[in-house]
């Protein structure tokens, strides 16, 4: 978007991908990843042969042997299906994320080159359909989705009437004006109306039955059940969107004084503020500043870290040789951008954010430790 391009985003689903990896094909992958053949054997064994049933009370069903599908509940399992998945990646031309059994395909290009990405869009898709068929996994074209996302003042200016369009195994997808991708609503401007309507129906669905017992529950359950089962639909992935309108902040917040009112039994216009404190919560843009410090320490100092995510950050002592006070203060070096689609981003935001800490937050040896000192630095505020 800063760059005034449109991205083409097709979202695919792949339909009880787990419970349909085939024994024969996984060997044959780790194989090809050069694994000795008495791991292979271990694993052969580990997979093959084994049988399941049913519990339900102390009622079993007769056992059933199992032909396919990684072992469930199994440690190993989510390791082996990323192994089993990961081929797809060889097959593709566009840019993609691919995380278990999500896939994401993307390709973006000017206004005027639009046509050649949904074409490029097409051919991995095609790609993605044998792949497929070859190992045994099935994509389902009906909950597969397709979107054009770009600033507003560019998608108005699409012709749709002229565009290609979008295939899957001889199934038309018609593109989307949202999509949801990981539990995360994405429409084609990023305005994220969508995604914070959901945010709103998901939390006061589940307050309805609680609302119900709050004269009859003592203060300290109401905290625990606010805490376990309405604050994680306001924060979960909340750093994932943070070019949120003054308006949509406040929306947000008054999400979170309705779970405040519904601990102390507020009315609707009593203040919160004060009963903010006493739960020593932080308010919504504080709170959402402490998660993204948390996602970016992570970031920095987690060897477990995807390098597309390492790589956009970098301290500036690391960036010269100079002995400067910026070597003792950990600062990051702030991303040159020239726009305010980019100044919103988790890259610019997060790096601010890192460089007005003290620097003897920056420090933390652990991100438990971090996570804390975050939290007290901002209470204090």
């Amino acid at each position: 978007m800063e760059t005034s391009n449109l991205t083409v985003l097709a979202l695919l689903d792949f339909s009880n991908a787990f419970n349909t990896v085939d024994y024969v094909v996984l060997l044959g992958i780790l194989r090809s990843l050069n694994i000795s053949p008495s791991v292979i054997d271990w694993f052969r064994s580990y997979l093959l042969g084994r049988r399941q049933r049913i519990c339900i009370g102390e009622t079993l069903s007769s056992w059933c042997s199992t032909s396919a599908g990684v072992p469930q509940g199994g440690e190993l399992s989510p390791l082996l299906f990323a192994v089993f998945i990961n081929s797809i990646s060889n097959e593709l031309v566009s840019s993609y994320h691919l995380y278990a059994d999500d896939l994401q395909i993307y390709s973006r290009a000017p206004l005027g080159n639009l046509s050649e990405a949904i074409i490029t869009i097409n051919r991995d898709l095609a790609r993605i359909c044998e792949w497929s068929k070859k190992y045994g996994l099935t994509v389902n074209p009906t909950k597969t989705q397709v979107i054009v996302v770009g600033s507003s003042r560019m998608v108005s200016r699409i012709d749709w009437t002229t565009l290609p369009q979008i295939s899957f195994d001889n199934s038309i997808i018609p593109f989307s004006d949202k999509v949801k991708n990981l539990g995360i609503f994405i429409d084609k401007n990023f305005s994220w109306t969508a995604q914070l309507q959901e945010v709103s129906r998901k939390l006061y669905a589940s307050a309805a039955s609680l609302r119900r017992l709050r004269n009859f529950l003592p203060t300290a359950t109401k905290i625990a059940l606010a805490q376990s089962l309405l604050l994680p639909i306001l924060d979960y992935a909340d750093a994932s969107y943070l070019d949120l309108t003054q308006e949509q902040l406040d929306k947000l917040e008054r999400l979170q004084n309705f779970c405040i009112r519904f601990i102390f039994g507020l009315r609707k216009y009593d203040r919160v503020s004060d009963f903010r404190v006493k739960l020593k919560w932080l308010p919504i843009r504080l709170r959402r500043n402490a998660h993204i410090l948390s996602l970016l320490y992570n970031v920095l100092f987690s060897p477990f870290t995807p390098l597309y995510l390492k790589k956009r950050f970098e301290f500036l002592c690391n960036s010269h040789s100079k002995l400067l006070r910026s070597s003792e203060n950990l600062r990051l070096k702030m991303p040159i951008h020239t726009t305010t689609f980019f100044d919103e981003s988790f890259t610019v935001q997060a790096a601010r954010l890192w460089n007005d800490l003290p620097v003897t937050i920056k420090r933390a040896q652990s991100l438990p430790v971090f996570k804390k000192l975050v939290r007290d630095h901002y209470l204090s505020l």
